[in-house]
């Protein structure tokens, strides 16, 4: 039967990985705090001390915003979003805490700064706020470069050049790629075990594309931990030898 007449079908897409993006809706005041207080004292160079761009205050020994008096605000509104995600998106119970482990800025001015593909594999729940984004600038992009799910024998999705592929076109079910756009305001909020990174969106930007990065873990609330065998407990009771 030819490919044409065959027109009844249905696809039903598995085990979904949702990222999450909102509004922070005190945005103007979070960004008039962050360049006032926090910027100046997380002020990071743009190349490192081997000559290569550095674009993660992280690796300068910084990733602890989130700790600061003048950050609350802030983080407060950030852990409003990641419960809207875990509990409404996610569908967990109201049974968590959410701690923040670290925050860091991330910031780039061209193409040339990317930040290559990576896991946050420690916590549980990662995300970026971008603070400024000016047009054209990076977008978030998450990776599934093995495609389990789909992939009816390895590399069948891969691609090098347009003479070395199997691929006609990629549609949703082959992608291994995935990108999210920067807008200035929002926050996106995604597993953090997924792999990501930036990539280009256009020939040229023009000016400072910078997000505060951040980890999570969520603990068990003392009200809860008693009832479950799985799932970390409370920090006060953690212990280091």
């Amino acid at each position: 039967m030819p490919i044409e007449e065959v027109v009844n079908y249905q696809l039903h897409n598995m085990f979904p990985t949702t990222a999450y993006v909102g509004e922070m809706n005190d945005h103007a005041r979070h960004k008039e705090v962050f360049y006032n207080k926090i910027y100046p004292k997380y002020q990071f160079p743009r190349m490192n001390k081997d000559g290569d761009v550095n674009t993660v205050s992280e690796s300068e020994g910084k990733p602890i915003i989130h700790t600061e008096e003048s950050a609350v605000p802030m983080m407060k509104e950030i852990t409003e979003h990641i419960k809207i995600y875990y509990m409404e998106v996610l569908g967990l119970k109201d049974v968590f805490d959410v701690y923040h482990t670290k925050s860091w800025i991330s910031r780039s001015y061209s193409n040339d700064e990317l930040v290559p593909e990576h896991v946050h594999s420690p916590s549980h729940i990662s995300y970026a706020y971008y603070v400024n984004a000016p047009e054209g600038s990076h977008a978030l992009s998450f990776y599934d470069k093995k495609k389990m799910g789909n992939a009816i024998f390895p590399s069948v999705f891969d691609y090098y050049h347009e003479d070395d592929t199997f691929m006609n076109e990629y549609t949703f079910e082959s992608i291994q790629k995935y990108s999210i756009e920067t807008i200035e305001g929002t926050i996106c909020i995604f597993p953090s075990k997924t792999p990501h990174g930036t990539d280009p969106v256009s020939e040229v930007f023009s000016g400072e594309r910078l997000a505060i990065s951040g980890d999570c873990i969520l603990t068990l609330k003392e009200s809860e931990r008693m009832k479950y065998s799985v799932g970390h407990i409370n920090p006060k009771y953690w212990r280091r030898y």
